[in-house]
């Protein structure tokens, strides 16, 4: 029997050529064991729409030609069903596409969603909003607040807007309680990672894993300006966990007390929310299409 699967492209998301990537998917999945259709997302959260649509219809998977944002908004819908995510990743970041070493040459990632292999993956929520790869507070998610103001986007974007903010960002006090423990820190970041990255291969939580029940909080301190490069380095070569500027956690629930106006990010989305936050792992609770 024919795999039915609906896949759906983010038109604004990243830098990739989306007529581009649906003339592949016609040429790739021509006369193929698959069922499918293509829809073009219109609007902020028309793909958990459209993702709903194809649970009800009893689909075998949605594929997201996107980055974090819309992966995340598709996976919410998904979460607890049946139904698998695929990914295509055509964004600026694609955290979970790196993470999960998805590939991602156009051509390639379609070979991969057709060969559908199918694992289950932790997925989060945060005070109830749901998340798949990493959250934060602090300046990751003032940067992802002004990343998404832009209209020009990719990795020079994002780092441009990193480099503008990071001089003038001033550290905040941060309360978390978890596993039966209160801790105070000064810190200019907290980050939630279900996988182990941002995106791009900047790899924030090098012992973050996607399937053991765990979220990975990383406390990260504001390095001197003469030090960034060297943490830069640091990041892209998976060993941030070496430097004393970052503290792990690993717990299964935590809640963070914020101050007020301290901006939050959930894959990359900013998103409002209160100062106190409660993140929560949903375990084994997505099944994605793998390599």
């Amino acid at each position: 029997m024919k795999r039915n699967i609906l896949i759906l492209i983010n038109p604004v998301s990243g830098i990739s050529n989306k007529d581009r990537i649906k003339q592949i998917l016609k040429e790739k999945l021509y006369d193929s064991g698959f069922n499918y259709q293509v829809k073009f997302t219109g609007y902020s959260g028309h793909g958990t729409e459209l993702a709903h649509e194809a649970v009800n219809l009893g689909l075998d998977a949605v594929v997201v030609a996107g980055g974090d944002g819309s992966v995340s908004e598709v996976a919410k819908a998904l979460v607890n069903t049946d139904v698998a995510l695929g990914i295509i990743p055509t964004g600026s970041g694609n955290g979970l596409a790196h993470f999960l070493k998805l590939p991602f040459n156009l051509s390639k990632a379609i070979d991969n969603i057709k060969a559908f292999r199918v694992k289950k993956i932790d997925t989060f929520t945060v005070n109830s909003r749901f998340g798949c790869n990493l959250s934060g507070v602090g300046f990751d998610a003032k940067v992802a607040d002004e990343f998404s103001k832009v209209k020009r986007r990719g990795f020079w974007s994002y780092f441009r807007i990193v480099l503008q903010e990071y001089v003038t960002y001033e550290s905040q006090n941060y309360v978390l309680e978890f596993d039966g423990k209160t801790i105070e820190r000064k810190a200019l970041m907290i980050c939630f990672a279900n996988s182990n990255q941002f995106g791009n291969n900047t790899v924030i939580a090098p012992g973050a894993c996607a399937d053991d029940g765990l979220i990975d909080i990383c406390v990260i301190s504001k390095v001197p300006l003469l030090e960034v490069p060297v943490m830069g380095t640091m990041l892209v070569s998976r060993l941030l966990n070496k430097t004393h500027y970052v503290e792990y956690f690993k717990t299964s629930e935590v809640v963070l007390n914020k101050p007020e106006g301290v901006a939050l990010h959930i894959d990359g989305d900013p998103v409002d929310t209160e100062n106190t936050i409660r993140v929560k792992v949903n375990p084994l609770s997505l099944n994605v299409i793998v390599s």
